[in-house]
């Protein structure tokens, strides 16, 4: 046992899982960034590049393309109305025609109404099923960056015991856990800047959406108000209002198209990960750590075993070896001669399986070692004759080496199933499956609300002001009862 080194080299391949160049998912369309002179975006799914945020963004260019026609055509009607004047002939209608204009005012007024409610629900619920997603994604990424932590501390306890035996592997796990320390923090600055970038885009989608449609209802129910009133610069007034939550709406609608595209694009980086398994070739697993595929983190896991079930198989045949010279049973002995063995928690080749329960029931456990070593040392100035009588046969000389690897093997063990989980990515993998199998669909579905409820309340709007100008050039210069659907005259004229 004496003669053994720990072969830990083998940790090396553990940092090589978080040192690959990132990759992002392949946008399933190509967008124009206007950050970069409108060039074709190619970058995919990385919430941490603005030029992906702006070439998301810019997908809604046909809302605030319609917003701003809205605007100019509005300035345009309303320069040509204070120029010339809104003083056209009186025409003498019947009082169905101002009826019907009445309840076509009123049924938009519900439909917005209508509208601004669904938007009002579908505002909460993407809100609240966006923060649980990404939530759910950087809570894996901190988890990670625990267990990275933990597996740091293991790795520095059995540094410091291999430190005065054995200085090359000593200084090859300081560069190990080096490594290791410079991951969590790149996994660190990742959950801060993702979350800050994330949080903030929703926030804004939220606040725009819920101040709009605030104002909108206020809007609206002013409006109904002097509808019945009947005041003819209310309505004057009224229009120009509405103008302008128009072209608004149309802003929120480009707005709101974006994040469902950005929603979209979310989710089908999730679920590309979830049937792929594949981070090469996807921005999900790319920016939060480069884990292993599965085939690279079966080699690494099958290494460490191979590396214990290699110390426990030596030190069980050194031990037998030491036994057998220190106690030499003779013939009459030799049937019932038996040294108890290590427990092996790994099993033979290829793999090197952690199987922690299929130890014999006879067998050593790796945390009982150094208390049954200290039992079987025996000491430097004790006569071998004592020792062997006792069945001491284990030199003192080496009791310290190998207690040194004895707890380094124990610390190895106790840190493999931290070790498993990053090499695999299990955190990161459980989340994303948990979000493509159970968080998407909703999400999409709520983002999609939102943006179609937007989209119909503009189209509403655009309709309702100008059934507002129509009534505006009703009203002009004629009396109405309160509450009445026609003006006097025609009422009398009935």
């Amino acid at each position: 046992m004496s003669n053994f080194k720990l072969p830990l080299i083998c940790i090396l391949l553990f940092t090589s899982l978080f040192t690959h160049n990132s990759s992002v998912l392949a946008s399933p369309f190509v967008r124009p960034d206007p950050l970069n002179h409108f060039r074709l975006y190619q970058g995919g799914y990385d919430i941490r590049n603005k030029h992906y945020w702006a070439s998301a963004a810019f997908t809604g260019v046909h809302g605030y393309a319609t917003a701003g026609i809205w605007m100019i055509f509005g300035l345009g009607f309303g320069t040509y109305l204070m120029l010339k004047g809104f003083n056209g002939p009186f025409l003498h209608h019947p009082s169905s025609y101002f009826l019907v204009c009445f309840a076509l005012i009123a049924m938009f007024i519900l439909i917005a109404i209508i509208f601004s409610s669904l938007i009002l629900v579908a505002n909460q619920s993407s809100l609240h099923r966006s923060k649980t997603l990404m939530d759910t994604i950087f809570g894996a990424a901190s988890n990670m960056k625990q267990t990275i932590e933990a597996v740091m501390q293991g790795f520095l306890k059995i540094r410091a015991l291999l430190q005065p035996y054995d200085r090359q592997t000593s200084e090859l796990l300081n560069r190990v856990t080096n490594q290791m320390r410079k991951e969590t923090v790149s996994i660190q600055n990742f959950v801060e800047e993702a979350r800050q970038a994330s949080n903030r885009a929703m926030k804004a989608v939220y606040i725009a959406n819920l101040v709009f449609v605030t104002a909108n209802m206020v809007v609206l129910v002013t409006g109904c108000v002097i509808l019945f009133l009947h005041w003819y610069p209310g309505f004057i007034i009224l229009t120009v209002v509405c103008w302008i939550l128009t072209t608004v709406s149309w802003i929120l609608t480009g707005f709101d198209f974006f994040f469902h595209i950005f929603a979209g694009d979310t989710c089908a980086a999730f679920e590309d990960f979830e049937q792929n398994q594949n981070s090469k070739n996807n921005g999900i697993m790319s920016i939060l750590s480069s884990c292993s595929n599965l085939s690279t983190s079966d080699k690494f896991m099958a290494k460490i075993g191979y590396t214990v079930h290699k110390y426990i198989a030596q030190s069980n045949s050194e031990i037998a070896s030491l036994a057998f010279k220190m106690i030499q049973p003779n013939d009459q002995s030799d049937d019932s001669f038996m040294i108890q063995k290590i427990c092996d928690p790994f099993s033979g080749p290829p793999n090197y399986t952690y199987t922690p329960g299929n130890c014999q029931q006879d067998a050593i456990q790796i945390h009982d070692l150094p208390s049954i070593l200290s039992t079987l040392t025996c000491e430097k100035n004790t006569p071998s004759e004592i020792c062997k009588s006792e069945g001491r046969f284990f030199p003192q000389s080496r009791y310290g080496k190998t207690m040194a690897y004895i707890q380094s093997v124990e610390n190895l063990i106790a840190a493999y199933p931290d070790l498993q989980s990053l090499a695999g990515c299990t955190p990161l993998k459980h989340a994303i499956a948990d979000i493509a199998s159970h968080q998407c669909k909703p999400f999409r579905a709520s983002v999609k609300l939102l943006w179609a409820s937007i989209l119909t309340l503009s189209i509403d709007l655009t309709i309702l002001t100008l059934f507002w100008i129509i009534k505006a050039y009703q009203e002009k210069g004629r009396h109405f009862s309160l509450c009445s659907t026609a003006p006097k005259n025609h009422q009398q004229n009935l």
